[in-house]
């Protein structure tokens, strides 16, 4: 399997590795987790995979071909949260006992919990485009996904802006949300 790393994920991953915070490490392990639990996926249900890209909006994995069946594809889709979600479950005991603990629960409910949301290019957009399929036309599910996915980071830059203003917090959640915007609707590279 290829690798393909890009610049801003090189930035990302130096910046939250500099910054010597427990939150920063924890992302990173919960984020690799993510990673194994879609190739761990893969494995089981004997799907070559090609290539993974590591850009700004975490890392994609291409499967050698493209064709697989839908459940497959959702499969594939949900065991990456579903790592982090399980991950979370299972350390949160533990959690007062340890910052980095605490930390990485946080940070794989986060991620997992983010990644199930349906909007395009998101885990939780591939199953739901998949099920969508299943009785819809191509076209009709890409108008629907692409209106789903508008509103759900609208909501999520509006969030943003109300912790912004309201508690001087969440600028990150802001810039990731007004770039994932760039990055699906007007189609800038990131």
């Amino acid at each position: 399997m290829k690798i393909k790393v890009s610049f801003f994920f090189l930035l990302m991953f130096f910046s939250l590795f500099l910054s010597h915070s427990y939150l920063s490490l924890a992302a990173i392990v919960a984020a690799a987790l993510h990673e194994l639990g879609h190739i761990l996926a893969a494995r089981i249900c004997s799907i070559p995979l090609s290539e993974m890209k590591l850009g700004i909006f975490g890392a994609a994995i291409t499967p050698n071909n493209n064709l697989c069946s839908y459940k497959k594809e959702i499969f594939l889709a949900v065991a990456g949260p579903m790592v982090n979600l399980l991950s979370a479950f299972l350390f949160f005991r533990f959690a007062e006992k340890s910052s980095f603990i605490s930390m990485f629960v946080m940070a794989s409910f986060f991620l997992g919990f983010l990644n199930l949301l349906p909007i395009d290019d998101f885990d939780g957009g591939r199953i739901f485009k998949c099920i969508l399929l299943l009785k819809f036309s191509p076209l009709k599910v890409s108008s629907v996904s692409q209106a789903v996915s508008f509103f759900l980071i609208f909501v999520l830059w509006i969030f943003s802006v109300y912790l912004l203003l309201r508690m001087s917090a969440s600028l990150s959640l802001f810039t990731f949300s007004l770039s994932l915007f760039c990055k699906i609707f007007l189609g800038q590279k990131i």
